[in-house]
Parts: C-alpha cells; structure tokens; sequence
C-alpha cells in the first residue's frame, strides 16, 4: 500500500510540472516567429512597398503595402497565422493583387526581426496601428477587407466587431485558442490555462460585415468543427466554403482565390 502510494505520489507531482510547464512555455507553443528579415527578394514584381507602423505601446514595425490598382479600390489587411513572416505569404495573395486589390501584409511583433513578444494584447495593439495608418491615408474601412489566416482570425474577428468593414474573410478559423488547446492536450485542464485565448465564437455574432468562412475539411490542426461552430454561431450576411479535400495550409490548392473574388465582387454590388 506504502509502495502504491509513493508511485502515485511521483505521478502527481510529475502531472503538476506538466501543468505548471505548460502553463509558464505556454506561449512558445502557440507562437512559432520567423526571425529573419524579411528582404526585397520577396516582394519582387508585386509592388508592395515597406512601411513602418507605430503601435500605442512604442513599438515600430515593418509592414508592406500596395495600393489598389484603381483610386476607389480596397485593400485586403492580412493578419497571417502564428508561423513564419508575411514574406512566405507573399505567393499565396498575390492573385488579389493581380486582380487590382490592394494588399496590406501587416507584420507582427517578434516577427521578421520586429521587435517586443507577439501576445493577443500585442498583435491587437499592431491592427489598430494598421488601421490607423490606413485611416490616415484616406482608406477608410468600408473600402477594408479583413482577412484572417488561421490565429490571424482572432485578431481579424474582433476587429469587424467594431467598425464596419467592406468584409472579413476567415480561414481556418477557431472557437477559442482554450478550445484548441483542450483538443491537442486533452490529458490536462489545458482550456483553464490559455493566457491568449482569441474568442471568436463569442463575439462572431457582432461582426457588423459580410463574413466568408474557409476551413478545409482535412484540416488536422485546427479541426473543421471549430470552423463550423464559428460559421454557426455567425449573423447574416455570411458564407461558408467548407472544402472536402483540403486540409490546414493547402486551401488554395482548391481554386479558393476565385471563389473568394467572387465573393467580393458579389458585396461591392
């Protein structure tokens, strides 16, 4: 009995540092920074020029931008996910910018050579120093598409809560960061502990645009429940494209670009 006691008296304590572990690294799991600068060589032949964004914290960031191609256009704000920097990203949106949209590859904090540690505070206070830019560059934010990649969508959905957007556009988009969490470490209170926890189930529903959700129906990271719940949970005017072969980072396989245009093209009407 003594010897039974001792033995799950170890698992408790090696349970606990599991936890208290989880808890204190908890942010090295969910943000994977790119730390390199993000050079020219990127941005070749799309015309997107660098800028840099001064958030209400101090910080000064790179970011790059291109106009639409026509005066009365709209520029598509991009809030990537949680990997490498806006210059792997550059291929992927590109047909937007083909297609006469302005682009704005907002760079996070701690990404690509930015500086401070990216947190939900943080890359919140780096959108509105976005959107403030583009304010006071006359683009107001009827002529702004949100578009959220994976983590992005957190930051993306808040925004559209509050100010009317010409759009938001979600991909791959999650309950909550505590929901995730609870899935991938389902062994530990892991939703309990969730510092940055990006709801978006609870507020989708005061989301003032038309909203387009994407999730890929493979999707092994960020499972095509959490995207349903999320369109679900959603007010009109919204759309899904739920895609049977896709999985988390290869939606564009699928001929999703033109069906985003269409979708754009279906609101400027």
């Amino acid at each position: 009995m003594k010897k039974m006691l001792f033995i799950l008296s170890y698992v408790f304590i090696g349970y606990l540092i599991l936890i208290i572990s989880l808890f204190i690294f908890q942010r090295s799991f969910l943000y994977f920074p790119e730390k390199e600068e993000v050079d020219s060589s990127y941005f070749i032949d799309t015309g997107l020029k660098e800028i840099s964004l001064t958030t209400t914290d101090g910080l000064v960031l790179k970011s790059w931008i291109k106009k639409p191609k026509f005066k009365d256009g709209y520029t598509m704000l991009i809030f990537h996910g949680n990997g490498g920097h806006v210059g792997h990203r550059v291929n992927k949106f590109k047909p937007f910018i083909d297609a006469g949209y302005g682009l704005f590859f907002l760079e996070y904090r701690g990404y690509a050579k930015n500086p401070g540690k990216p947190s939900e505070k943080g890359l919140y206070n780096d959108a509105v120093a976005a959107i403030e830019f583009l304010s006071k560059n006359k683009v107001t934010s009827n002529k702004i598409i949100l578009y959220g990649e994976s983590l992005g969508c957190g930051i993306a959905t808040r925004l559209s809560t509050e100010s009317v957007f010409a759009a938001t556009i979600l991909e791959a988009p999650y309950t909550s960061i505590n929901d995730i969490a609870q899935k991938h470490y389902w062994y530990l209170p892991a939703k309990w502990l969730v510092l940055d926890q990006y709801n978006i189930v609870d507020i989708v529903n005061k989301v003032k645009s038309p909203l387009l959700v994407i999730h890929g129906e493979k999707d092994n990271v960020i499972d095509i429940s959490f995207g349903k719940k999320v369109f679900k949970a959603a007010n009109q005017p919204k759309e899904s494209l739920f895609i049977p072969e896709a999985g988390h980072n290869n939606l564009f396989e699928f001929d999703v670009v033109t069906k985003i245009l269409f979708f754009l093209e279906k609101k400027k009407k």
